[in-house]
């Protein structure tokens, strides 16, 4: 038995309770409420965040993020459901000459490149869509963003939020009267929390919800 814990205690994808007080300090998200309720105060520095909800473009919390995204390394794009516009990014502060978008209509290789981009560790934010990923797929792209340093953003259908995928951050969003209503399923090193508001309009400097973005072009 001895045997079987210290062997379950060196994997990296199980989460230790002692590691909470050793973990990095989260990216800003933009919204000071949102990182009032995660327990890093921000994003993960690497690894995995699910975001469940419209699959219609760019979920509009990761406007900030785009904002101070990692100049020395790639910002990849995989399957977005839009056509990714150059000037939109650009007015987010995106340097085009490090954006490389795929598009492919099969998931297994979609999986495949985001697993080989994430393990390169010459990415530093990674933006993707899968439809239907299993649990041992998503568990293989937490390893590969831990390897790789790489922050990786994968927007999923609501119909999974059930599923226990083993990442430090799992939420829910979607548009509400006035804001975004956003329900976060599971954090590392914190608890679930009911759902909460982010309104249009938040008081101080880290308000980004009326930030327009163009995510496919006017044509």
């Amino acid at each position: 038995m001895e045997a079987s814990v210290s062997h379950l205690l060196t994997r990296n994808d199980i989460w230790l309770a002692s590691q909470n007080a050793l973990r990095e300090g989260g990216i800003p998200t933009g919204f000071a409420r949102l990182d009032q309720h995660l327990a890093q105060g921000g994003w993960p520095q690497h690894g995995v965040v699910e975001l469940l909800g419209e699959a219609i473009g760019l979920s509009p919390l990761l406007q900030p993020l785009l904002s101070q995204a990692e100049q020395s390394r790639w910002l990849l794009c995989v399957a977005p459901p839009l056509l990714p516009y150059g000037p939109g990014l650009q007015q987010l502060g995106v340097d085009l000459s490090r954006f490389v978008c795929v598009e492919t209509p099969c998931e297994q290789e979609r999986l495949w490149a985001l697993e080989q981009a994430l393990n390169s560790g010459r990415c530093g934010l990674v933006l993707a869509w899968l439809s239907a990923p299993t649990v041992a797929q998503v568990r293989r792209l937490q390893l590969a963003a831990e390897r790789g340093r790489c922050l990786l953003m994968l927007h999923l259908p609501e119909v999974l939020a059930e599923q226990p995928h083993p990442v430090p951050l799992r939420l829910q969003w979607a548009h509400a009267s006035g804001g975004i209503r956003v329900t976060l399923l599971k954090q590392r090193g914190g608890w679930p929390r009911a759902p909460f508001l982010l309104p249009f309009r938040e008081e101080g400097p880290s308000s980004a919800l009326n930030t327009p973005v163009l995510v496919q072009g006017p044509w």
